[in-house]
């Protein structure tokens, strides 16, 4: 396997991506993506939110959806990176994020939700919580994933549970530790234990 430099300066240092080639040096399989949307799935507007990720068929409970990718930075290198990059950023330790790259993924697009459908398995892996009908949008609850200040917000997702502001200390309220538990990243399972 040849490792194959892309053109582009991401965060102020060149990025390597690992493609695979045959004996001419050819890239075989086409374009590489730091995510992955499930084909149940498509990207499309989510109104006010901008864009969102929504079922194209009935999609069944404990169903993955998505995979999160992109470059891992601490928080020192997080807090120069433009909003736009924070925006589309998952926490995966106490100093440690992953933080997509332009062009973003459609699974970069996943929305919060304090209702949400889904849920967080490992560190980077989406799967349905339930069942999702078609045409649904797929969401999951920031508080599965982040502990830190870095993304906080109003939530516009209107559901009755809603919390009005998401923040990086939601994850500690007795009733999102019971909620959720399951549903959590790693990192936050390990450090609730």
């Amino acid at each position: 396997m040849n490792i194959l430099p892309r053109s582009e300066l991401h965060f102020g240092r060149a990025l390597f991506c690992p493609l695979r080639s045959d004996a001419s040096g050819s890239i075989v399989g086409g374009s590489l993506h730091q995510s992955w949307l499930s084909p149940l799935a498509t990207c499309r507007s989510a109104g006010t939110k901008g864009l969102g990720v929504f079922a194209v068929e009935a999609i069944s409970a404990g169903t993955t959806v998505a995979g999160f990718g992109g470059c891992v930075v601490d928080r020192m290198e997080l807090d120069t990176l433009d909003e736009k990059y924070r925006t589309h950023s998952l926490q995966i330790d106490d100093d440690l994020f992953i933080v997509s790259e332009l062009p973003f993924d459609d699974a970069d697009y996943v929305n919060h939700s304090c209702d949400p459908n889904c849920g967080i398995i490992g560190s980077v892996l989406l799967v349905t919580m339930r069942d999702v009908a078609v045409g649904e949008e797929l969401c999951f609850d920031y508080a599965m994933t982040d502990t830190d200040d870095y993304d906080e917000f109003e939530c516009s997702c209107s559901s009755p549970s809603c919390r009005g502001t998401i923040t990086g200390a939601d994850w500690r309220a007795p009733e999102m530790r019971e909620r959720y538990r399951g549903w959590r990243s790693a990192y936050i399972e390990r450090r609730d234990a």
